[in-house]
């Protein structure tokens, strides 16, 4: 211990008498941190070298220098502060640490600028679940030689004087601006993190220069003069949140979890349109799509924030329109951009906060509530237009059905608090979960609404946002990624017994593929949108698909304009194995030959 004392003593005294303190301090932190990435985060490190050419590395050779500055510059800023003010920012770098190589932990990569953005924009329960998702307790191991790089920082005296060191952070601070708009521009942003703080600064100016370069001006307007007489149907756009297509037994599934729905099947009263391909490996991606009908990957032209909402086209051919949001993703961040006012075309917003004023408990009746609600207020009248974000199936599911031995059929389950475990055992725990929320946040949703609806004239298109992984895999992670489990989503095209249109419902044809990228321009027809209002080339409508069509669907994960880290992927014709498939976990049972109640 003495001689530590010593030693720690010694590195003072070296320091503080050195000829620049705060440049020697700030490079030998830099020079440790360096040595311990690639020590920490090794096959990072391997794979990247055997993946460049001889131009390729030098090319990465210059970024690793200018990152290095970086980091030079960074630990600069900090051994300027004040001591007090030191110590927080120190503090506030630990926390981003552990952050950041949680990420890496779960995901084998450190947090983009569509991360942060998502971070900043979701609602609070998201970012719980996200959170309790990721974290790992193995994680305060790998940081602990990170906090011990920053601890070196704590040892240098403060700065001389405010006037004084105000030149040197000014142009410490240029640095780091210039250079992280360079990687902006040149380097794609997933290429190259030489340190959890480096790379969350970096991912920080570029959502920032993304926001910047991002479109700020109006939507486009659609030709006016239609007739505006308020239509006899009513129709609902329900996009629910992290169901996985093919654990519904609608769709092959061996467990029974949607029996109701397999009853309206049977009573012609559904239309099963598969496992639909989604947009995105997470909400703002298919919303985005879902709701503006653009149809190109990635949106570099910024049509998902130019083209006309579906609310314009609903409200241009006379009827009321109602958003339902209390899932707070992609259209929440749209209606708050338009401040005070209203998006254009939306008459009612209503979120969680308006279900309390309701006094109806969401915690409790979780999407039920808003089935009950909509079922009533379906039976007031006609010619609505309604669109229903729902809560779904977020992790963590064991919080999206009722704690009661009449929601928990498939056993044993996930406590809320853990984490996800891809072991044979926790995997049979995960799937239970899930299933059982599927069981619930699904189909009882539908038994619900369905059977409390009187008003019978009424289109529903069903779909969801993105699937789940369920750690068939190993993955940690359920969704984020681009594996194509995560695109497996449900699709369906629900009737009331009294619908008006139900011809255009029959004439679907068999054996068609759909895509989120489809269902835009079905909600036209079933509007009865002409030609000539449709101011974009949309997708073709589930209603005049044929088997030849859809032989490769699209989907993307990452940026959702291009500007960073994103790719561009395909489910072909015939599809990969396992595509569209999901089995229970089984020890010691058959599923496929157990008897289930359904009453």
């Amino acid at each position: 211990m003495g001689r530590g004392y010593v030693t720690a003593l010694d590195l003072h005294s070296v320091l503080t008498w050195a000829p620049y303190p705060h440049v020697m301090t700030a490079l030998l932190a830099a020079t440790v941190a360096l040595i311990i990435d690639p020590v920490l985060r090794f096959r990072d490190y391997r794979s990247l070298r055997c993946s460049h050419s001889v131009a390729g590395m030098v090319r990465f050779s210059g970024t690793f220098m200018l990152v290095f500055l970086q980091i030079v510059a960074l630990f600069y800023l900090v051994a300027l502060l004040p001591g007090p003010l030191r110590l927080l920012v120190l503090l506030f770098s630990a926390f981003i640490t552990v952050i950041q190589l949680s990420y890496w932990l779960t995901l084998a990569q450190f947090m983009t600028a569509t991360d942060l953005f998502l971070a900043l924009t979701v609602s609070g329960d998201h970012r719980v679940a996200a959170m309790l998702s990721f974290f790992k307790p193995l994680v305060f191991l790998y940081t602990l030689p990170y906090l011990l790089v920053l601890s070196v920082l704590l040892v240098v005296p403060p700065g001389y004087t405010f006037p004084g060191t105000l030149f040197p952070m000014l142009l410490a601070v240029l640095y780091l601006v210039v250079s992280n708009f360079l990687l902006f521009l040149h380097v794609p942003e997933r290429s190259f993190h030489l340190n959890p703080l480096t790379s969350f600064l970096r991912t920080a100016f570029h959502c920032g220069f993304e926001k910047r370069r991002g479109y700020r001006g109006p939507r486009d307007e659609l030709p006016t003069g239609q007739d505006s007489q308020r239509p006899r149907d009513s129709i609902i756009y329900v996009i629910d949140e992290s169901v996985r297509g093919s654990n519904l037994s609608l769709n092959s599934y061996p467990r029974p979890t949607t029996p109701f729905l397999q009853d309206l099947e049977a009573q012609g009263r559904l239309k099963n349109l598969g496992i639909c391909v989604s947009a995105g490996s997470f909400s703002h991606i298919s919303n985005a799509y879902l709701i503006t009908g653009h149809t190109a990957f990635p949106d570099d032209d910024y049509q998902t924030d130019k083209n006309p909402t579906i609310f314009d086209y609903a409200k241009n051919m006379g009827y009321e329109t109602l958003y339902i949001d209390i899932n707070r993703i992609y259209l929440s961040t749209l209606v708050k951009a338009a401040g005070d006012g209203p998006v254009r075309g939306l008459d009612r917003w209503m979120t969680e906060k308006s279900f309390k004023e309701l006094r109806i408990d969401l915690d409790t009746t979780k999407d039920l509530g808003v089935a009950g609600y909509l079922s009533s207020f379906l039976n007031e009248g006609s010619g609505y237009f309604i669109l229903v974000n729902k809560k779904g199936l977020h992790f963590n599911y064991r919080d999206r059905y009722p704690d009661n031995s009449d929601a928990s059929i498939w056993k044993p389950v996930m406590k809320a608090s853990h984490a996800i475990d891809p072991s044979a055992t926790g995997r049979e725990k995960l799937v239970n979960t899930y299933d059982n929320g599927i069981r619930f946040q699904v189909d009882e949703f539908f038994r619900l609404l369905v059977s409390e609806t009187t008003n019978q004239n009424y289109a529903l298109l069903y779909t969801s946002d993105h699937g789940q992984t369920l750690a068939e895999h190993g993955q940690t992670y359920t969704h984020m990624k681009p594996d194509q489990e995560i695109v497996d989503v449900p699709a369906f095209l629900l009737s009331g017994a009294e619908y008006d249109k139900q011809g255009l419902l029959d004439g679907i044809a068999s054996g068609i593929r759909v895509s989120h990228l489809n269902c835009f321009a079905t909600l036209l027809d079933l509007m009865g949108v002409p030609d000539s209002v449709r101011v974009r080339p949309y997708g073709k409508s589930i209603l005049a698909l044929t088997a030849e069509d859809n032989k490769e669907r699209y989907y993307m994960s990452g940026s959702l304009h291009g500007c960073g880290d994103f790719v561009v992927k395909s489910i072909s014709t015939p599809s990969n194995e396992g595509w569209g498939v999901s089995r229970p976990v089984n020890r010691g049972t058959n599923d496929e030959n157990k008897t289930y109640s359904t009453a």
